[in-house]
Formats: C-alpha cells, structure tokens, sequence
C-alpha cells in the first residue's frame, strides 16, 4: 500500500449539492494516534474549528432548502439571560414549543419539522441571542407564510401564575437565501455557518431526525500531485476546470490552499487549513437544479 497519495472525498448533501475534499494523505496520517496529552496548540485549534464548520454546512444543505427559514432571536433588556446556560435553555423551550404548537396547529409529524438552533454570544461582553434554521416538510405556500408568524410568535415566556405570555424580544424569520448560506453573497467566504461560527460562545440544539450528509467511499488513484498543484494554483478560479473533473455537477464555490504561495488571488486564502500540501475543498450542485432555477 502506498503511503502517500492524494484522496477525494465526497459527501452527498441531500439530492441537490454535494462536497468534495482534495488533499494530501502522507505518511503520519496511517500512525496511530497517541493518548492526548497536551492542549492543541493555536494553529490545531483553527483547524479543527474549520472542519467543524464544514461538518455543520454540510448537515444544513442536506437538511434545509429555499423552503426553510433562517432565525435570529435577540432579547429585551428585561429578558436577557443571567449567563450562558439560561440562553441555552431558551433556545431549548423554544424548540420544544415550535415542534408542539406546529404539530397542533398543522397536524404534520414531530418528524417533519427539521430545526437546527444555536445560542450564541458575540465576543466577551457581546449580548445572547439565538441563530438557527427552520423547515417543515409537507405545508404549501400559505401553511409556510402562517408558520413564519408562528416562529416569530413563539419567542416568548410564560407569564408565571397566569396563561399569558410575554415576548422574549424580537425573533427575525427570514426566507432561507441559498447564496448567503453557501458564501455566495453577502455572508462571507464561509456563508451562514461561518457567520455563526464567528460568534465567541455557540451551543448547537437541533432535533434527532436531522439526516447526515451521506459519506461516499473515498478516491485514491484519481488524482496526481502535479493535477492538484495545478488546481491550486493556475486553475484555482476556474469553475470550468474544476467541473470537467466533476461531470454533471456545477461548481458553487472552489477554496484552495497552497503552501508555496503560488495561488495568486485578490481573495484572502481561508484558515484553518493543513500547511503541508496543496488542498481544495468544493461546494458542487446537482446541474439538474441549476437549469431549473435559471
């Protein structure tokens, strides 16, 4: 077996995009690993943040569409958490009554409703709030319409010794933009989840029929060094040869990293990357889609 080589590794996310990973697989990736006995140091620290990230971007194309909808929940100043924790357990009761006043009003199945929420906090003093995403299976236009104003309506508190309730603040549901969330316009390189990923505290509540991006069996041979470096460098912005290596999908966003500082682009190169071979990471769609739309 070959103890250096180039591998492909694909994730299908849901039926319309789908990513892929070029790197390097050297020598030190078939040692096994010892018992940690160390903190991680800054740059291994970055790097694991980022493959979250990528993790987390895959799991909401392969669960949200132009149908869901992206949450922001702030607080009154009455309102605000004593701490982190108590943020958390909104966001909690805020799950928990979306999936029950859904199921009523609606009549659709707990596994129908897809939410993936995060409490989070901007900095060391920055305020709490929540960021998250929401899809229900199975309602048409005027159902979602109807459902919006129930997720805006259902950030609130009960009223203690009565049946009222009060609102927590105010709760901002948006209509999923498939371009912000990829990165594409507006959100940054690394679309929404990067966004969310900015914040300096964030816990993740999702519900358990979220699918997972399914992990396709790697490539080992397809790729050479030399096909790579060019890839990273004087191909890096170019979709086209990018999508001849892919065929039948469209290329949504390319990021490369290239050790030897041959990629020249007035875009900054993304963090968190190996710094020992040329690597790229993709964001691909289904070309059946991309004819529909357009």
């Amino acid at each position: 077996m070959r103890r250096s080589y180039i591998r492909e590794k694909k994730y299908q996310c849901g039926d319309e995009y789908m990513t892929v990973g070029v790197y390097a697989v050297t020598d030190q990736e078939h040692r096994q690993r010892g018992k940690k006995r160390k903190e991680s140091d800054r740059g291994q620290k970055e790097r694991n943040k980022y493959a979250s990230l990528r993790r987390k971007q895959r799991k909401v194309l392969a669960n949200f569409d132009k149908n869901g909808f992206f949450l922001t929940g702030t607080y009154e100043d009455g309102y605000l958490p004593a701490d982190f924790a108590a943020c958390r357990k909104d966001v909690e009761n805020y799950k928990r009554r979306v999936i029950t006043a859904t199921c009523k009003r609606f009549g659709v199945p707990k596994d129908s409703i897809r939410l993936m929420l995060w409490a989070v906090r901007k900095g060391e003093a920055g305020r709490l709030h929540l960021h998250g995403f929401a899809q229900c299976k199975g309602l048409d236009a005027a159902d979602r319409r109807e459902w919006r104003e129930m997720l805006e309506d259902l950030w609130r508190r009960r009223i203690p010794g009565t049946g009222e309730y009060d609102p927590l603040g105010t709760m901002n549901v948006d209509r999923m933009d498939m371009k912000k969330l990829l990165g594409i316009d507006g959100q940054g390189k690394n679309g929404t989840v990067g966004y969310i990923y900015g914040h300096k505290e964030r816990s993740c509540i999702e519900t358990r029929n979220l699918r997972q991006p399914d992990e396709l069996a790697a490539c080992d041979t397809k790729w050479s060094r030399k096909q790579l470096r060019k890839g990273c460098t004087e191909c890096a912005e170019n979709a086209y040869w990018w999508e001849q290596r892919f065929p039948g999908w469209e290329v949504v966003q390319v990021a490369v990293y290239d050790p030897q500082q041959l990629y020249e682009t007035d875009r900054p190169r993304p963090e968190g990357w190996e710094s020992s071979e040329p690597q790229a990471y993709l964001i691909l769609r289904r070309r059946e889609f991309a004819k529909v739309r357009t």
